[in-house]
């Protein structure tokens, strides 16, 4: 990490509050790099660290006056201003690069966070790690654009749900069936419950089938003794 904003991008990959990190000016630094960290390959921050950060590097205009060698007076306020400034400027640096799209994402987040769709979604999208959310999120406004439609919901879960097949009925035009080759468990149960909620509208409905496969008529592979569902 070099920039600011590759701080806040690793920030927010780790999961690390961005409150928890401490601005601070480095005691030595070199002239070319911003982030002052301990060895330059450095990649993952730990919650509550300080960071030391050249503030000349792109922000001489504001800084340039803070810390000059004969200015004596309140130096714990000029290190607290140091820090609070940098924060904001960290969130200005991440917002400068963020596309329509990334930003109208993080405002559905925000969304989820204020149970806005209820306290079950709120509580679910926190299953899925930050890439898997970003998965969810995109899928979301896409949905928003174009309409529910059954390609996205088997879209979703290709990208998020392990070992899966979704059927539609060739019986019943509003039943689907997916099958998912894993154990049945709490957190995968969220996730599909979730998934549904979110991506499958009225009137189609669901049958989830874990770990074992149903029977097709015609199919052998799926008509193996003991190791199939009868639905």
């Amino acid at each position: 990490m070099n920039y600011l904003w590759e701080l806040m991008l690793q920030l927010k990959k780790q999961e690390v509050p961005e409150k928890s990190i401490r601005f601070q000016m480095p005691h030595e630094f070199s002239t070319y790099m911003e982030l002052s960290s301990p060895y330059l390959n450095q990649k993952e921050v730990e919650e509550g660290a300080a960071v030391e950060i050249n503030p000349y590097y792109r922000f001489y205009n504001i800084f340039k006056d803070f810390f000059q060698p004969d200015l004596k007076e309140f130096p714990k306020l000029r290190e607290n201003l140091f820090h609070l400034i940098f924060h904001q400027l960290m969130q200005n640096d991440a917002l400068s690069g963020m596309t329509r799209e990334e930003y109208h994402k993080k405002l559905l987040y925000r969304d989820f966070t204020e149970h806005a769709f209820g306290t079950l979604a709120s509580e679910a999208i926190t299953l899925f790690n930050r890439d898997e959310r970003e998965t969810v999120l995109s899928g979301l406004l896409k949905q928003y654009e174009t309409g529910s439609s059954l390609d996205l919901f088997k879209d979703m879960m290709e990208a998020l749900i392990p070992n899966n097949i979704v059927y539609h009925s060739n019986q019943n035009s509003f039943e689907i069936l997916v099958y998912i080759g894993v154990k049945k468990d709490k957190v995968i149960v969220e996730k599909m419950d979730f998934l549904i909620k979110m991506f499958v509208e009225l009137p189609y409905h669901v049958d989830i089938y874990y770990e074992y496969h149903f029977g097709i008529m015609g199919m052998e592979e799926t008509m193996l003794m003991d190791e199939i569902i009868l639905c």
